[in-house]
């Protein structure tokens, strides 16, 4: 199970760095100038498959709930948060910031589960409890996606912003695997057990150790050295964005096990070898993305002297 685990593990990030770095290259003004692209479409794919498995997780307690429905707008709802990515640079005078289009996103969304109950209202009960899943679901997929896809297109920077994604990238995952060895040598202290058995406060801490490190080989090393784009901010600015980029990973973990052990099952599906599914890939990222892609915004400061 372990070498699995790694082996998925190691596959996903490789694939991920070769993600960015092609849609580097292809943002360049010599090619299209338009960053964003390659990883615009991954994240349209990858919200329709965690649509599919949410709503997969949530028809034992609500029948009724319609995969191909959640597909379907679940794609579009990210295509509309990579808008932006059609400009080379997006207009100073558009009223509709990044942010602006994550609320069209979640207007429509909420928008067609209405109208999609409404067409089937009298066929089935319970339309209130669908229209609300369909809901969440759709709130989840913009809350990960929008904000990765505003991560990418930060200061419309395409070095910057993917220096960004791998940042926040790097952080979560080697928090996770600092919570996960540090639990399995030194945990004994529950941190959720009614959510988690697995997780433990000795894993937690140690979680925030390797976000600290996550953050530090990026901010330091791959950004100033590799990228020849140093960080202006604060050294201490990496002490805090490791941090809470972690306990927000945790908690996003957490959420995720919170929707399973409601629709009591293990894994979300078993898309991915000794991972589970999507949803327990990137589960620790609904809430670390929009937290960290704040945290670029306050703490874009010069450097202390």
């Amino acid at each position: 199970m372990l070498s699995l685990r790694l082996i998925s593990a190691a596959c996903l990030v490789s694939g991920i760095i070769l993600c960015v770095y092609a849609d580097y290259w292809l943002g360049q003004p010599a090619q299209t100038g338009r960053p964003g692209i390659i990883l615009g479409v991954l994240a349209i794919l990858s919200a329709a498959i965690c649509a599919g498995e949410m709503t997969q997780l949530f028809r034992g307690k609500c029948p009724g709930l319609s995969i191909g429905f959640s597909i379907t707008v679940g794609g579009l709802i990210v295509a509309i948060c990579c808008v932006p990515i059609a400009w080379r640079h997006y207009p100073v005078d558009c009223q509709v910031g990044q942010f602006g289009w994550m609320m069209i996103a979640l207007t429509t969304a909420v928008g067609l589960a209405f109208l999609f109950e409404m067409v089937r209202f009298g066929q089935l009960p319970n339309s209130t409890d669908r229209i609300a899943r369909y809901a969440l679901i759709f709130a989840y997929l913009i809350l990960l996606f929008g904000f990765l896809i505003a991560h990418r297109r930060l200061h419309q920077d395409n070095l910057l912003g993917a220096i960004a994604v791998i940042c926040l990238f790097t952080t979560v995952k080697m928090s996770d695997a600092a919570a996960y060895f540090t639990g399995i040598t030194l945990g004994k202290r529950k941190l959720a057990p009614k959510l988690s058995p697995g997780k433990t406060v000795e894993g937690a801490l140690g979680s925030i150790v390797g976000g600290w490190l996550g953050a530090a080989i990026i901010i330091f090393l791959v950004a100033p050295l590799i990228c020849e784009l140093p960080i202006q901010k604060h050294w201490w600015w990496f002490l805090v964005y490791g941090a809470v980029v972690t306990l927000f990973g945790i908690l996003g973990d957490l959420a995720e096990s919170l929707l399973k052990r409601d629709a009591e099952i293990k894994d979300s599906s078993s898309w991915i070898p000794g991972m589970g599914g999507f949803l327990d890939v990137v589960d620790s990222l609904v809430f670390t993305a929009p937290v960290s892609y704040f945290l670029w915004l306050l703490g874009d400061l010069p450097a202390a002297s």
